[in-house]
């Protein structure tokens, strides 16, 4: 665990409270454009986590790497 991860403290509910917006969701796969490959730095519950695409997702908080949809890939848990 990462100690004093900021979403460990406040992140319970997270996935349930904070859903997907479709027009973030259009600007985030626009912006990938073409890239296969995508590093989902701070990937929380995976909200905006493309599933067409190869993803590398990091994240300190044990309580928003538990939150992940199973269908999702692993979370590696780090920080700097």
């Amino acid at each position: 665990m990462v100690p004093d991860a900021r979403y460990d403290r406040i992140g319970h509910g997270y996935a349930l409270t904070r859903q997907e917006d479709p027009r973030f969701r259009a600007l985030i796969m626009a912006a990938l454009g073409s890239a296969r490959s995508v590093v989902n730095a701070g990937a929380g519950a995976g909200s905006y986590e493309p599933r067409d695409r190869h993803v590398i997702a990091i994240e300190p908080s044990d309580l928003m790497a538990a939150q992940r949809p199973p269908e999702l890939v692993p979370v590696l848990r780090a920080s700097v």
